[in-house]
């Protein structure tokens, strides 16, 4: 299962994919169900690659795109892209700091919103063919909004 979460901790897509396909092949569908605009996609390193920074950059030009390289990753032959850059910030300023200037803390929302799915719903669905359980995956998302927008606590540093 893979989520789109906003800033408020919403489910803004859903896409649920066979374990025999790859993470990045899930992006382009993840995107065509987000309807509003945003300025950073965030993922973990499983997502690095030209194909997924293409297709967020074809669905919002203007975005950040903030993807941790791999530790082996070298920059491209032109060294203008997104990729290039968290690169050389990794490979100046160390992993830890790139983290803190890319905002990357944020990628947190995503791990606690599927804390929160398997904690409520569980690790499997109940439905049987794929296309039931990514209904099932949506309904179940749906209400995941609904109880974190009754119940998420507000937090305020003294």
């Amino acid at each position: 299962m893979h989520l789109a979460i906003d800033e408020y901790h919403q489910v803004l897509a859903c896409e649920l994919m066979t374990p025999e396909v790859g993470d990045t092949t899930a992006v382009p569908d993840l995107l065509d169900q987000i309807t509003i605009p945003f300025e950073m996609f965030m993922g973990d390193g499983a997502y690095d690659g030209e194909p997924v920074a293409q297709a967020v950059l074809t669905k919002q030009p203007d975005a950040q795109v903030i993807i941790p390289p791999h530790k082996s990753a070298v920059r491209s032959d032109t060294g203008t892209t997104w990729r290039d850059q968290h690169i050389e910030t990794i490979a100046q300023k160390g992993r830890a700091t790139w983290q803190r200037i890319t905002g990357y803390k944020f990628r947190s929302y995503v791990e606690l919103a599927m804390q929160r799915y398997k904690r409520i719903f569980g690790n499997t669905m109940k439905a049987r063919a794929l296309a039931s359980q990514k209904t099932e995956a949506w309904i179940s998302a749906s209400a995941l909004n609904t109880m974190t927008s009754f119940g998420m606590p507000v937090a305020v540093k003294i």
